[in-house]
């Protein structure tokens, strides 16, 4: 059975793949590892770097080499996703059969924003608020997000202070997803993502907002089945497919 690495988003734990898991049982096995902050690791430090992140997930695919896999990588996932295959690359390691790239701009297009994790509490739980990815009730909860919110500030400083160094277009094809009602992440910022692979790849956008994976769990899921049905047990390459 195909198996499907999903890294998850900024201040989310891998239990935001729960209902994903429910919809593909049977056809694909996800693996869903936990950065540390969260999950078995709540009591380690949340990183603050991309290159710690990655080397931190990089033997969760290093151990793939003898199976077929694709990576898909939700928000920060993403950024995390392509920086670890471009560093597969460079160790000639074990690249996934196709990069699913969901709810975020292309790593070199540069962001329209102020940093988020430099904004104070009530600022960052006010962009929480747009995002409507964080239960009313939690965000009412004082002394919950009092421990949410430095995972989450250390988490958006890990991806507002990565900076895209593009060596080399990747041999791996790039289906890049966002909502349409999503502010902060346009058709465009999309569409960018498909000139960083040799052998391009499509985009789209589903109904819903940034967190369009809470309300299109089917959805997602018939077009992860679909990608991932063309993988064998070599790890053969994935074409591209235009979904309207």
């Amino acid at each position: 059975m195909p198996e499907l690495v999903c890294l998850h988003a900024a201040g989310a734990t891998s239990a935001m793949f729960a209902g994903l898991a429910e919809q593909t049982t049977g056809r694909i096995t996800l693996v869903t590892p936990d950065l540390p902050g969260r999950g078995s690791s709540y009591d380690r430090p949340p990183f603050l770097r991309m290159q710690d992140a990655v080397e931190y997930l990089l033997p969760v695919l290093q151990g793939r080499a003898d199976r077929s896999y694709g990576l898909f990588g939700y928000s920060m996932g993403a950024m995390i996703a392509y920086e670890l295959v471009c560093r597969l690359m460079d160790l000639n390691g074990p690249l996934p059969a196709v990069l699913i790239a969901a709810a975020t701009r292309a790593p070199q297009v540069p962001a329209r924003e102020l940093p988020l994790h430099l904004m104070d509490d009530d600022a960052l739980i006010g962009e929480l608020v747009r995002f409507q990815g964080t239960p009313p009730e939690m965000l009412e909860d004082s002394e919950l997000m009092a421990l949410v919110l430095p995972r989450l500030r250390a988490d958006f400083q890990l991806c507002e202070t990565y900076q895209f160094a593009h060596r080399r277009q990747i041999p791996v094809p790039v289906y890049a997803l966002g909502g349409r009602e999503d502010e902060k992440v346009t058709a465009a910022d999309l569409a960018a993502w498909l000139p960083l692979s040799v052998m391009g790849g499509t985009f789209e956008q589903l109904p819903g907002g940034h967190f369009f994976i809470d309300m299109q769990k089917e959805a997602l899921a018939r077009r992860i089945k679909a990608m991932m049905s063309s993988l064998n047990s070599q790890g053969a390459s994935v074409g591209s497919v235009w979904y309207g």
